[in-house]
């Protein structure tokens, strides 16, 4: 079977999100009947539907919470083998390490999920290619310490856990209030998203251990990630080299071996597209540039392709700050 043409996610996990909003009272109803009729007998979604539903939820509600609250309401045992291999592992970092081989059977996209050494500890680090909003993160991190709690039969709080997240801390809230939702030490403003486990941890056996069960349903999943393969994401291939020089969407799909109408349908695959990438790559690029106190405000505008008045409204819709007041904060530090 041909490799699919763009990034999906596991209809159980997406149906599981919908319920999850239904129950925190947002309007999901036409997400419901979608999933009822359309995408009835589907075992894969496209990646594009989980970033417009996060973007209905989020028009919906300014709570900044909200993530955490959807976590707290996610229901456990929904994700078929990737969930099976968790219950089943011999010990806590047996279920890591097969959370890091499987996970794209959960939600395929373009990051690295990776077990690292911290000193005496170890970290699961998920470093994500194209974010998403940051509440989809702290959803996904509150349900993985449900299901460690769930494996070990333990409250979090009673663990020695401790987790960093790859974004800001939302205006609004208190470190209090995550630690109190999701039971552990948090740190905001990481450069990735990470789990740190302590090393008696990694060592605990699980309850529900059964290891020949997992080692017969490995092969299934082997073969459920062979399907899900591809060449490189046409998003990342653009990206880099827009961040090259190449700002026209005709100029990169030359280089790509592509009309410019082949390239934006393949893009619209992955759930983005040539303005939203070139976008990203500007942004990435006024912030370098305003780090540098030597170069003139007009110069980084000239470098950008806008006239000074146009980097001072890009700015305030990327960073919410005038150009001479975000180089002051990046000089700061």
């Amino acid at each position: 079977m041909s490799a699919p043409a763009s990034y999906t996610m596991s209809a159980a996990f997406f149906e599981n999100l919908v319920w999850a909003a239904a129950e925190e009272g947002l309007d999901v109803a036409d997400w419901q009947t979608n999933l009822a009729g359309l995408h009835r007998n589907a075992d894969r979604l496209p990646l594009s539907a989980f970033t417009a539903l996060w973007q209905a939820l989020l028009a919906q509600t300014a709570d900044p919470l909200i993530g955490l609250k959807l976590g707290a309401r996610f229901r456990l045992g929904r994700y078929g083998l990737v969930e099976f291999f968790l219950l089943n592992a011999r010990t806590v970092q047996q279920a890591l390490e097969q959370a890091t081989t499987y996970w794209r059977l959960v939600i395929d996209e373009d990051k690295v999920v990776r077990l690292a050494s911290h000193g005496d500890a170890l970290r699961l680090f998920i470093e994500p290619r194209i974010r998403h909003p940051a509440a989809a993160y702290e959803m996904d991190l509150c349900y993985v310490l449900r299901m460690m709690s769930l494996l070990l039969g333990r409250p979090v709080h009673d663990m020695g856990l401790s987790l960093g997240l790859g974004h800001a801390q939302p205006a609004g809230t208190t470190l209090g209030d995550y630690r109190s939702r999701l039971g552990c030490e948090v740190v905001f403003d990481e450069p990735c998203y990470w789990l740190e486990l302590p090393a008696a941890l990694l060592r605990q056996a699980l309850p529900g251990s059964h290891p020949l069960l997992v080692q017969t349903l490995a092969t299934q999943a082997d073969l459920q990630l062979k399907l899900l393969d591809r060449e490189p994401a046409v998003a990342a291939r653009v990206s880099h080299l827009i961040a090259l020089g190449a700002n026209e969407v005709e100029t990169v799909a030359a280089q790509l071996g592509l009309s410019a109408r082949s390239l934006q349908r393949r893009l619209k695959e992955e759930g983005t597209n040539f303005g939203v990438l070139r976008d990203s790559a500007q942004r990435r690029r006024a912030e370098q540039l305003l780090s540098e106190p030597r170069v003139a405000l007009k110069e980084v505008a000239f470098f950008l392709g806008y006239e000074e008045r146009g980097l001072a409204a890009a700015c305030q819709r990327w960073f919410g700050a005038s150009p001479g007041a975000l180089r002051a904060r990046l000089i700061a530090g």
